[in-house]
């Protein structure tokens, strides 16, 4: 399984680029937004990347961030989800707003994707928003730690002895704390509530 490459940029297409890694290239397809982010030809680049096998065909599928290629593996788990739409929707949705989507049930934002109508928006949102990280959305939405750590975790455990599951009541938590961060503990958990009733 090859995980990680590191050499020089010999050639780069449309959706791909070509890396020298001690005399042997590799051809790693990448999203569109990564095309931008590349060096000049000749130079050193990194990618992560996942190895992805199937009877007719072994293809490498390339990421700049760490991230955008455990968002890719979670795409990739969803029914009838390829690694083109996947790459498609990385192109297309930041790693962090397409969480947030999924999480917030948007399904006007998934639709946005080339290739992904009503019926596959709400199946990324069905399979995903269970396995979706939610501390890293709230990290990378900028939200205080001391606000995670003390007002967000006491709205949330407020939530779950009302008998919400965990998962239900950090999204709203979540969700409510996206709209204001001047609310304090009982406001969050007055309009998370409202939420999710």
């Amino acid at each position: 399984m090859i995980a990680y490459l590191e050499g020089t940029l010999i050639r780069t297409g449309i959706d791909y680029i070509i890396i020298n890694v001690g005399g042997v290239g590799y051809k790693v397809y990448i999203p569109a937004s990564l095309s931008h982010k590349l060096p000049e030809i000749g130079n050193e680049v990194q990618v992560h990347t996942y190895n992805y096998v199937r009877e007719d065909k072994i293809n490498l599928y390339g990421f700049s961030r760490l991230e955008e290629l455990e968002t890719f593996e979670q795409l990739l788990t969803v029914s009838r989800i390829g690694p083109q739409v996947a790459l498609n929707i990385l192109a297309t949705i930041s790693s962090r707003d397409f969480k947030l989507a999924i999480v917030n049930g948007e399904v006007a934002t998934l639709k946005k994707v080339k290739g992904i109508g009503n019926k596959t928006a709400k199946r990324l949102i069905l399979e995903l928003q269970e396995k979706v990280e939610l501390d890293n959305i709230e990290e990378e939405a900028n939200i205080s730690t001391t606000k995670v750590d003390n007002e967000l975790e006491d709205a949330i455990e407020a939530l779950v002895s009302l008998g919400y599951q965990q998962s239900q009541a950090r999204r709203a938590v979540l969700k409510t704390s996206q709209k204001s961060e001047q609310l304090d503990v009982q406001e969050i958990i007055k309009v998370a509530l409202a939420d999710l009733s």
